[in-house]
């Protein structure tokens, strides 16, 4: 029996060592949310705020969504067969594009934020946040006002009198020569007649003189300063003026492939091959820029140009290199302008309607603004952070973009563009998602879009 009792305990240690060996290793879950989301939070985006409740949800939500296909990704390269170092690189590779795409989100919510007008952060600076303290501050703002008022009032009286001065200094340094020399040469035969015409003639006579010379001196020497400031800034040379121009677009959006240049007929042609040609809501366009018509192309963005004198191109791979001077550009929805759609509000209602990944919200504010009912802003913030949500994720999804994800996202901005009482731009946008909705086999295929006409 005890022969047989050690056998039989061997046994099943040897079992149980073997069966050990089977089963794997514990090891944790990959996890990079610290480094995808860690201190990206904005603070106007404080807890305590009721204005700004759904920009948070929403933006908590994304950033999730940003750090948990992260760290699929991260699963998904250790269980692939790879080397130590390079596992270790492209695990850095995808923690550094989650990082980014979080910020751009972001930067998304708090440009938003700030186009809104709500500051919640500029309150507090004001004061300790106590009602009495309001009346203090005002009576404060009040005071320095009076005193800042009556010295421009000082300095205007003591302008005017050294001007007076100076006119009449040179007048009597004058003539005193040829007084001098009148007395000495009637002195012997009397005193009577030099006398009586030397005092009237030098004051009265002299002063307007000078008075008038000098207020029409300044006046043509002024004027042409800001005509040379003008001519100057027009002999930018082509290439620059375009550079400037690219880099006014893509600093806006850089995660996406930009061209522009200067066409056969002197046009200057903007284009990106996001989709189509079509540019996404959100992004200021140059004045005096044209745009591609609705259409469908295939392409990279320089190809879409076609023939040019003088182009530029931008891709998300580029160094930043960006030009020093863009102050001058001036943003226009002129390059919007598209032939206008036959019953604009009545086509956005129908095509809102019941629609698979819109929200309800799109449909009711379409049909708001086309009856002319009064709009709650609450509702208005809301269909923005929809449409600035579904413009993130086409632009995550760059260069292979969702169809239907693309048309909800023409749906959402023209909405909103007709919300916000922008008729160009609803038209705009829904001319895009007409055609694109429309079956692909009518439309012939093009490299080089034709400019949009004006409405």
């Amino acid at each position: 029996m005890g022969i047989f009792g050690r056998r039989t305990a061997r046994e099943r240690l040897r079992r149980a060592t073997q069966e050990s060996l089977t089963v794997p290793t514990f090891s944790a879950p990959p996890d990079c949310t610290p480094w995808v989301v860690g201190g990206l939070w904005p603070p106007e985006l404080s807890p305590n705020n009721t204005e700004t409740t759904t920009l948070a949800e929403y933006l908590k939500t994304d950033l999730q969504r940003i750090a948990d296909s992260a760290n699929d990704e991260l699963r998904s390269i250790r269980r692939a067969e790879l080397t130590h170092p390079a596992r270790r690189a492209a695990e850095a590779r995808v923690i550094d594009e989650a990082r980014a795409r979080a910020v751009r989100r972001v930067d998304s919510t708090i440009r938003q934020l700030r186009q809104g007008g709500q500051h919640p952060t500029a309150r507090p600076a004001l004061g300790n946040g106590r009602g009495p303290d309001i009346e203090d501050i005002e009576h404060t703002q009040v005071l320095p006002a009076i005193r800042d008022v009556p010295p421009p009032l000082d300095m205007q009286k003591t302008q005017i009198i050294p001007a007076i001065r100076d006119e009449r200094a040179p007048v009597p340094v004058e003539e005193p020569g040829p007084v001098s020399d009148d007395r000495t040469a009637p002195a012997p035969v009397g005193e009577r007649a030099p006398v009586s015409d030397d005092r009237p003639t030098p004051a009265p006579v002299e002063e307007p003189a000078p008075v008038s010379d000098d207020r029409t001196a300044p006046a043509p020497v002024e004027e042409p300063v800001p005509e040379r400031g003008d001519d100057a800034s027009a002999e930018i040379p082509p290439d620059e003026r375009l550079h400037r121009l690219l880099a006014y677009v893509a600093r806006q959006e850089p995660r996406v492939n930009w061209a522009i240049g200067d066409r056969l007929d002197g046009t200057t042609l903007l284009v990106t091959d996001l989709a189509h040609g079509w540019i996404p809501p959100g992004i200021a366009i140059p004045a005096g820029v044209r745009l591609p018509e609705p259409q469908r192309r295939s392409g990279r963005a320089a190809e879409l140009l076609g023939a040019t004198t003088h182009a530029a191109t931008y891709t998300p791979a580029d160094p930043a290199k960006w030009p020093t001077e863009t102050s001058g550009i001036e943003a226009s929805v002129e390059p919007l302008e598209l032939p206008l759609v036959d019953d604009l509000d009545w086509e956005l209602a129908v095509a809102t309607h019941w629609r698979e990944g819109l929200p309800r919200l799109v449909n009711t504010l379409a049909k708001a603004a086309a009856s002319g009912d009064e709009i709650v802003e609450q509702e208005a913030d809301l269909l923005r952070v929809h449409l600035d949500t579904v413009r993130y994720q086409v632009l995550a999804q760059y260069p292979d973009v969702d169809a239907a994800q693309l048309l909800n996202c023409m749906l959402l901005a023209a909405t909103e563009a007709r919300v916000a009482s922008d008729a160009i731009s609803a038209n705009y946008h829904f001319a895009w998602f007409k055609k694109l909705s429309a079956t692909p086999v009518d439309d012939p295929p093009a490299t080089s879009p034709e400019i949009a006409p004006r409405a």
